[in-house]
Formats: structure tokens, sequence, C-alpha cells
């Protein structure tokens, strides 16, 4: 019974981050200016109505009220659902190879919420949040610099200059062969901390794992008209792949 208990009790945890996760993903890039991340508070994207209580908990409120506004009865969109699911599956991952009061388990699930948050970010927009980036770096090289986390202290610092020179350089010389941008800037900052984390060892297989995620959202999607891909989500998800690997290998 005490065993279902934690477990419920980590569920719902990874609910709320996973629920927090979607605020941020559908405001960040929202053009809106009286929208941001601290108001109005939480509302339906169709009808705007404000949700209760009980409408913010995380997996109960969508299930309850079959994906639906309870208020005009159009359908939400069942990313939030998914992105609830997703990160409550990761922390009890982490929290079951790693342990519930071990640092690493947390800064782990940090850096693999806000890759996550970046990337389906970048794949409902095409657009990446620098803040985030920055904060990344920010992590990185606080965590590599001083302790060693994940890489020694060269290489984190190669991977920060590598994986932003890397990505402009390629479109600089696109640029140059057809005048326009074949790559957004935010993908340059995204992978430089993804580097920063990771080390520049790791920007080849990423980088790669990326190219190959993008591209099959592409496939998949079969819309003729899509001219920009959301290069982002692949160097999101390919980061969170190749941490979680590096995390499991290192115990």
């Amino acid at each position: 019974m005490e065993i279902f208990l934690e477990n419920l009790l980590l569920i719902s945890l990874g609910g709320c981050f996973g629920s927090f996760a979607s605020m941020l993903i559908y405001r960040l890039p929202n053009p809106d200016a009286s929208t941001n991340i601290l108001s109005p508070r939480s509302f339906c994207p169709s009808c705007k109505t404000s949700l209760s209580l009980s409408q913010l908990i995380p997996f109960f409120s969508y299930l309850a009220n079959k994906g639906k506004c309870s208020k005009c009865n159009k359908q939400i969109n069942g990313s939030y659902l998914l992105n609830e699911i997703f990160a409550a599956a990761l922390l009890i991952y982490l929290i079951n190879l790693l342990g519930l009061k071990n640092s690493m388990t947390w800064l782990v699930f940090s850096i693999a919420m806000i890759l996550y948050v970046q990337a389906l970010m970048d794949l409902k927009t095409l657009l990446l949040s620098q803040p985030l980036s920055f904060l990344l770096i920010i992590i990185g090289l606080g965590a590599n610099l001083g302790f060693e986390i994940f890489t020694v202290p060269l290489n984190a610092l190669l991977g920060l200059v590598f994986g932003y020179g890397l990505l402009f350089s390629i479109n600089h010389l696109y640029k140059m062969l057809r005048s326009q941008d074949g790559i957004g800037s935010g993908d340059f900052l995204l992978l430089s901390s993804i580097g920063s984390i990771l080390g520049a060892s790791a920007i080849g297989p990423i980088l790669l794992l990326g190219s190959s995620l993008t591209i099959c959202i592409y496939v998949i999607s079969k819309d003729p008209k899509t001219k920009e891909l959301p290069l982002g989500f692949g160097l999101g998800f390919g980061a969170i792949l190749y941490l979680l690997m590096l995390i499991t290998l290192m115990q």
C-alpha cells in the first residue's frame, strides 16, 4: 500500500510538471502581450474561460471531461495529456534509476523538461525560447565547470562554441548559395546549450539523431506546403535521448 501511494504521489507530481510544461509551450511563443507565464490564470484555448481548481488536476481533469472544455464543449488538444504522461514517466524512471533524494535526479529531470518544452514549442510554432536556451547554458557550464557532472570543463566549453559555430557556418554557406537563411538562429543557440551540457563530443551524434527525427516528422506530416522544418524539435529530443542513455550507462 505504501509503495502504491508513493507511486501515485510521483505520478501526480510528474503530471503537475507536465501541466506546467504545457503552459510554457502555449504561452512563451504567444504574441499576445497580455498573456505571459504569470498571468492570466489558466483558461480554455477556445473560449478563454478561466479553469476552476478541479479542472487543473493533472490527468483527472482531461479524462473526466473526455478531453473537452466543460464550458464550450470544444475538444482540448491531446498534447496536454501527453505532456503530463511524458513528465510523469520521466520522473518515475529517473527516481527508480538514481533515487528520490539524489540531486542528480532533479538536475537531469530539469534539463530534460526544458529540452522537451523547447522541442514541442518548435514543433508547434517553429519558435524557440532564447531565455530557456541561456538557462540551459548556465546549468551546463555550472554543472561541468564546477563539478564535471556530465563531461570535463574543456569539452563543455568546446561544446558551447562548436554547437553554435557549426550551425552558424552551415547556415552562412546556405545563405551565400541561396540568399536566404536555412537554419534559424534559435537552433544555433539551442545546440550551443546542448553542447555546454553534454560536450563537443556529443554534438555529432545529437545532430545526426535530431536531423533524422526532424526528417521523420516532415515525412509523416506529408504536407507539401511545409518549407520550414522544426530542427529544434529533433535537437531537443535527440539531446533528451542522449542524456538518458548517458545517465543510464553511468550507473
